[in-house]
């Protein structure tokens, strides 16, 4: 009997082969993974492949990891093994988790115990399986006197406490099933928050929890236990009624893993654990870091033709063709004085500016900023009076954009002079008009981001139609905003998506 098993997987690491080849060894298998696609062929008796499918359940599930489609088939293979050094991951599984609720103490499939270390007393230690329990006695005994516990891993140094209503960097339950109790959750949001690489992910608190703790902020960062010696804790704090543990990170090493869910499509945000090792190297060792990120994307579509759109929170926007060649002339003032004394040359604008100046207070604010459309939707946030601070203004323009419920917003101009370069002057004066018009923030607010995607999409299918791109590749944190992607997604179909973080 010949199975084959084909799994849709969004990364090109190691971690499913690895978990794979671990439950397979005791078969006659052969695997190979190419593009999005991980295939591994099962040969054996009908009772083996029943006790292979079987076996399959007690593999943890990856975020990466899309849907599979298993079928028997007639074509023999020959069987391969390859020798191969694998990474070594240190996650909680459910073989080390299940073990431990059965009162035993197992290493996970890649050999690996506790690799984390924990500060209970007077300095960080080691985790083993002798001195286990003793620890988990002793941390129970500090967390329930309202005391906190410390830990330490690659990407830094952690202080954690039973949640008693402050919220710091991000919080853990100590059992799943208590994340609706303060969020709202849906099944593939869960899904992922489950996977065995436990990323971060923001979610929308319920309305129970905002009446009852009012908090700062609709979103929170949540992720799930990810080592056995917090699960241990977590599970024992359960049986006490413990539903959250809250977490801050008081030293920083390295990004952690965390993600987004839009429309169905997992957006690798930041961290940079999951993508092949030479990648890693060369973003790091490189002193344009963005610039390395970019190029290791691009070599992921070296068969297509692809238009990257890297539109940043931090960097200047950059919309690449051919892999070289920037189409975004985007160059923003160095004041609002400088904006008001460029469309004061234009009669249009120049009674534009005099009627708004009759109704509402011309901002005077100098800046250094990026070229990037982030910093133009902080120039617009400031003009709407969200914040006089031009990120803060920019997030809360896009907060709005982002938990707007309405189908459209206004039309922006988001357009190019005959120079062919961005002319952000339309951009802020069509805002204004909308202001002075009496339209709403959330409705301008909503324009803007529909707006940017509407000449993202036009851009695109001008290059298209002369045949010199084949697809989008999205790039840079500003896409981890949903009204954005939401957009991008619906508008442009021919999306494609890097497991390269968008966020360096």
């Amino acid at each position: 009997m010949l199975l084959e098993i084909t799994f849709n997987y969004k990364s090109k690491n190691d971690i499913f082969e690895y978990l794979l080849g671990y439950y397979a060894k005791d078969y006659t298998y052969h695997y190979e993974q190419k593009d999005e696609k991980i295939t591994i062929k099962v040969k054996g008796e009908k009772d083996e492949i029943q006790a292979f499918c079987t076996t399959l359940e007690k593999i943890s599930h990856s975020v990466f990891l899309n849907k599979f489609d298993l079928k028997l088939i007639e074509e023999d293979f020959t069987p391969i093994k390859k020798e191969k050094n694998f990474t070594k991951r240190s996650f909680l599984t459910r073989l080390n988790a299940n073990a431990y609720t059965q009162g035993e103490l197992l290493s996970n499939e890649w050999g690996v115990f506790v690799d984390e270390e924990f500060k209970i007393e007077n300095e960080f230690i080691k985790i083993t399986k002798e001195n286990f329990h003793d620890n988990l006695k002793k941390a129970l005994e500090r967390l329930k006197k309202q005391e906190k516990i410390y830990f330490k891993n690659s990407k830094g140094v952690y202080v954690f406490e039973i949640f008693n209503d402050n919220l710091d960097d991000f919080l853990i339950p100590s059992d799943p099933k208590h994340i609706n109790a303060f969020f709202s959750c849906n099944n593939e949001q869960f899904k992922i928050l489950a996977g065995v690489e436990k990323p971060l992910m923001k979610l929308k608190f319920n309305a129970i929890f905002r009446q009852n703790h009012s908090p700062t902020q609709e979103y929170f960062k949540i992720k799930l236990y990810d080592n056995l010696f917090l699960f241990a804790i977590c599970y024992e704090l359960e049986k006490e009624g413990v539903k959250f543990l809250n977490f801050k990170k008081i030293e920083h090493f390295e990004d952690d893993f965390e993600v987004a869910f839009i429309e169905n499509e997992l957006l690798v945000c930041k961290g940079y654990d999951y993508i092949l090792p030479e990648f890693r190297n060369l973003i790091f060792q490189k002193e344009d870091k963005n610039f390395a990120r970019i190029s290791c994307i691009l070599t992921d579509f070296k068969d297509k033709k692809p238009l990257l759109l890297e539109l940043s929170k931090t960097y200047d926007d950059v919309i690449l063709l051919d892999k070289e060649l920037n189409l975004l002339k985007l160059s923003l003032p160095k004041s609002f004085d400088e904006f008001y004394e460029t469309i004061s040359q234009d009669d249009i604008a120049k009674r534009l500016l005099a009627n708004y100046e009759k109704e509402f207070t011309l901002v005077q604010k100098e800046f250094n900023i990026t070229n990037s459309f982030f910093n133009l939707f902080g120039m617009i946030g400031v003009v709407l009076e969200l914040d006089k601070d031009m990120q803060k203004a920019a997030l809360a323009l896009l907060a709005l954009a982002d938990e707007s419920k309405m189908t459209k917003g206004v039309r922006i101009d988001f357009k190019l002079n005959e120079q062919k370069e961005f002319d952000y002057t339309k951009t802020l004066r069509s805002v204004m008009s909308f202001k002075l018009a009496g339209v709403e923030n959330q409705i301008i607010a909503l324009g803007v981001v529909e707006s940017l995607a509407y000449f993202l999409r036009d851009l695109f299918d001008d290059l298209k139609a002369k045949n010199q791109v084949d697809c989008v590749v999205l790039s840079g944190s500003l896409f981890e905003h949903k009204s954005l992607s939401k957009n991008v997604f619906k508008h442009i179909p021919f999306f494609k998506l890097s497991d390269v973080p968008l966020w360096i």
